[in-house]
């Protein structure tokens, strides 16, 4: 490791320094063809410019800035659901062509991300606010400067540039959703701080359980047997140290706001020719969400599908955003610059609510649920641009980048109540019947890469493009968790009147001894692991022009990669699980471009690989933190194979307008799907290899501008009219096998979040007045929500359509509104199990105002 980063800071200032030396000699010659190289294959599409989207090479789409304006998203999750043929899963996650986060890769300006999830390692786009990026590149097919984890594509999202001229901009806004704001929620008060999205230490583990379980110690009465634990007395302080407090009240839910504000500027620096520019933006954001959430539960019997239980979730939930942005640049002359860009992302959701219902055996229960979350990501990255025209315009780009995702979930709180009648419920003192968790996550990467690329030209007007990189990924990630529950000793456990109190009354200071209320540990042996895995590659690429008629890029990635899992228990040191994979592959990428006058034929095959997450390959079973399920890893996954065909048309029948058509198909060999172990009392859920899949499906888009309607028609502005549309269709089959089926009723079946048609239309107003209004329609058809075990169906969620209207207007020079209405048909969020309602909810329509004023 030490050499690789020797070698990477040997690279940088190599050229930096070549850089400076060339400073006062200026750009010799015309630039010419190369005086904007691109060390990417796939140029910055802007939106609705055709020429820049004619010159890629690849199959992609680009959301820019002026998209973002347009459809008013406010993460970038949000935003992508837009783009043809993806769609959002869980309002965070982005399935590409159907498939799932782990068949696509998310880069921030070239680098790969940590992730601030329990279990998965790909980082949720709802974390990153609009406020911090430029433009977000879809590429669908895969060429070689990217990593090879590609199934659906590769996400790289830009952040903004420093700027070259003077602006300051400050921004608020106000929103409410139908049913939340002004109305009650549920509520558990909290720290002077919880505003800002910091817990202010109200939510730690308090000293004395710190100090009593230091350096991995167990919480433990003492036993005279072992001389281990701690006494009775000393677990009576800790127990009473813990925060008292459970009850949720029902509050008035206050409205939704937003503040922002952005600056950036650019300074001569003496009279050296050299350049500084800079931005700064930091955005903050508060809203709620209040639930009332229809459960219900059936299991296959022989006449049928029969309800095991019918639960209703009433809940608040308030996420507080922030987001920093901080870029500068130093331009040596045209040609060599160097930028540093640090990112700070925060979000924090204070959760509170309680699922109350009945059981298959007529019982009622109250289950509550109290969650504090912290997620952060810290981004920092140096790089450095450099081009050199008289060395067949030779140019470079290199970049470092610092990367660290936290997550943070201190004293998670739970607890049951039975009910005995309809009005009457009696806590628990079953084993599970409360728990306070603390846990922790940090995944860290560090990433460096360099690209260079030489242009030369040759016979037949050909231009030849040579390309070389070279990227190494280090990931290192550490969970930990500990878990504390009540234990009811001596005469409490039997006594009803006091069990039928509240719980701040149950576990009042006085309840807490040796003989009532007993603290105890609760951490499983396999809750705790570190992880890490290492990324090396080489590519080489070439693309071959002729006459601009016909590119050819041909491609190869060498790539090595390993990774490890450490499962240890905390309190015994002798018990520890490794997981070790690495592979070694190199793989293809080839694609071809046809120009005809105003049309262009794509066609592309690449090789690619999909690898298990962490936890998938450990064979510890551990409890899964935020579903509270058991999952078991499999140490035999194979790394899953991919063969990728695509094909597209585009028809660019005037400056700004334009069709495409584009087929795929995927071939996957041994692909990774989540099963459930049968023969056990317990259900699992577990990690298989299938034997095979496959995934192919159309995608249709155009852009029209109404400038052919008749000047009669509303005075002649049918050409600031705009409709921009999108469908896409798509089919998978995944072939479990029987061998692999376990308590999975289905043994073929499309992929899991995979909908059948996404259709997205956007009917514009833009004219040159600084007054625009886009009316915008999303729709995805059914898809597996869940997949069905012991012969009951699948779990489906059902199509939903979702209507926004967002209109803007400036009022001067300096002043903008911008007015946005979300969720206008309000249609009932469904999942079904063979035509029964699993789960149900509204959302609730909302609107929102914002003002802009620009110094």
């Amino acid at each position: 490791m030490l050499v690789r980063k020797l070698l990477a800071i040997c690279i940088a200032s190599a050229v930096t320094q070549m850089a400076t030396a060339q400073q006062d000699q200026g750009a010799a010659g015309s630039p010419g063809l190369g005086s904007q190289p691109q060390i990417e294959e796939i140029s910055v599409i802007g939106q609705f410019v055709p020429d820049e989207k004619r010159g890629t090479a690849s199959v992609a789409d680009v959301v820019d800035e002026q998209q973002f304006t347009r459809t008013g998203d406010s993460n970038i999750a949000e935003s992508l659901k837009r783009v043809a043929g993806l769609s959002t899963v869980g309002g965070k996650y982005v399935y590409v062509r159907g498939l799932g986060e782990r068949y696509s890769t998310t880069l921030l300006n070239g680098a790969i991300l940590p992730s601030p999830e329990p279990i998965n390692r790909v980082v949720p786009l709802d974390l990153f606010p609009i406020s911090v990026l430029e433009s977000v590149l879809v590429q669908k097919t895969y060429s070689a400067q990217f990593p090879s984890e590609f199934g659906g594509g590769v996400l790289q999202m830009r952040t903004k540039k420093s700027t070259d001229e003077f602006f300051w901009n400050i921004s608020s806004s106000m929103s409410m959703t139908d049913g939340v704001n002004f109305k009650d929620g549920y509520m558990l008060s909290g720290g002077d701080r919880d505003w800002t999205g910091y817990d202010d230490g109200l939510r730690e583990a308090p000293k004395v359980l710190q100090q009593a379980t230091a350096g991995g110690k167990e919480l433990r009465l003492f036993s005279p047997f072992t001389g281990v634990g701690v006494p009775a007395s000393e677990l009576q302080t800790i127990g009473r140290s813990l925060e008292n407090k459970y009850n949720i009240e029902q509050e008035t839910v206050p409205v939704n706001f937003d503040m922002s504000s952005s600056l950036g500027n650019s300074h001569d620096i003496g009279s050296s020719g050299m350049r500084l520019n800079y931005l700064a933006a930091v955005d903050y954001s508060n809203s709620w969400e209040t639930n009332e959430i229809e459960r219900n539960f059936y299991a296959a019997r022989t006449d049928g599908l029969s309800q095991v239980e019918a639960l209703t979730y009433f809940g608040s939930e308030n996420s507080i955003d922030m987001s920093t942005i901080v870029t500068a640049g130093l331009d040596f002359n045209p040609q060599h610059n160097l930028r540093v860009t640090s990112v700070l992302l925060r979000k924090t959701d204070d959760i509170a609510g309680f699922t109350v219902g009945s059981t298959e055996a007529e019982s009622l229960v109250k289950e509550t649920d109290i969650e504090w979350i912290e997620q952060e990501l810290f981004f920092n990255q140096l790089q450095g641009d450099h081009y050199f025209p008289d060395y067949n315009e030779l140019a470079v780009n290199w970049r470092y980048s610092h990367i660290k995702a936290e997550r943070d979930a201190p004293d998670t709180r739970h607890y049951r109540f039975d009910g005995i009648n309809e009005d009457t419920f009696e806590f628990s003192t079953r084993a599970d019947g409360n728990l306070r968790r603390f846990s922790v996550l940090d995944d860290t990467v560090d990433d460096f890469g360099i690209d260079l690329a030489m242009t030369f030209y040759g016979p037949l007007d050909s231009i030849i493009t040579p390309k070389l990189g070279y990227v190494f990924s280090e990931k290192n990630r550490g969970s930990e968790i500990r878990r504390y529950g009540f234990a009811a000793n001596g005469p409490v456990a039997n006594n009803s009147t006091l069990l039928r109190s509240d719980l701040e009354t149950i576990l009042a200071s006085e309840n807490i001894a040796p003989n009532a209320f007993q603290i105890r540990e609760l951490t499983q042996a396999t809750d705790n692991y570190t992880a890490d895995n290492e990324l090396e590659a080489f590519y080489a690429e070439v693309e071959l022009n002729f006459e601009d008629r016909f590119r050819f890029t041909i491609g190869a990635r060498q790539e090595e990669f390993s990774q490890n899992v450490q499962t240890f228990d905390l309190f015994n040191s002798n018990v520890e699980i490794n997981s070790l994979q690495a592979s070694d592959d190199l793989l293809p990428a080839l694609s071809a471009t046809f120009i005809n006058y105003d049309h262009q034929f794509r066609v592309a095959y690449s090789e690619t690989r999909s690898r298990p997450d962490f936890r998938e390959l450990s064979p510890a079973a551990f409890l899964n933190p935020v579903t509270g399920k058991e999952v078991l890893g499999n140490p035999d996954l194979k790394i899953t194979e991919i063969k990728n065909y695509d094909f597209r048309w585009e028809w660019y029948f005037s400056f700004s307008d334009y069709v495409s058509f584009g087929l795929f198909y995927k071939e996957f060999l041994n692909p990774i799907e989540a099963t459930i172990t049968s023969g056990v009392a317990e259900r699992r859920s577990t990690f298989i290899n299938a034997a095979a899949a496959e995934n192919k499906g159309a995608e249709f888009e155009f852009y029209k501008r109404l400038d052919f309607l008749p000047d009669s028609f509303l005075n002649g502005i049918g050409e600031d009219f705009y409709v921009q549309s999108n469908l896409s269709y798509i089919e998978s089959d995944i072939q479990i096998g029987a061998a692999n089926v376990g308590a999975l009723t289905n043994s073929s079946r499309p992929l899991q979040g995979q909908s059948d048609w996404l259709y997205n239309l956007q009917i514009g107003y833009e004219p040159i007045s600084g007054t625009s209004a886009t009316l915008l329609y999303h729709y995805y058809g059914e898809r597996i929500a869940e997949v069905g075990i012991e012969s009951a169906p699948d779990l489906i969620e059902q199509p939903l359509g979702e209507l926004n209207f967002i209109f803007i207007h400036d009022l001067t020079e300096q002043w903008k509104i911008t007015a946005k209405a979300t969720n206008l048909l309000d249609e009932r969020n469904e999942i079904t199990q063979g035509g029964l309602v699993t789960t149900g909810y509204t959302r609730g329509r909302a609107a929102s105002l914002k003002i802009d004023y620009t110094f």
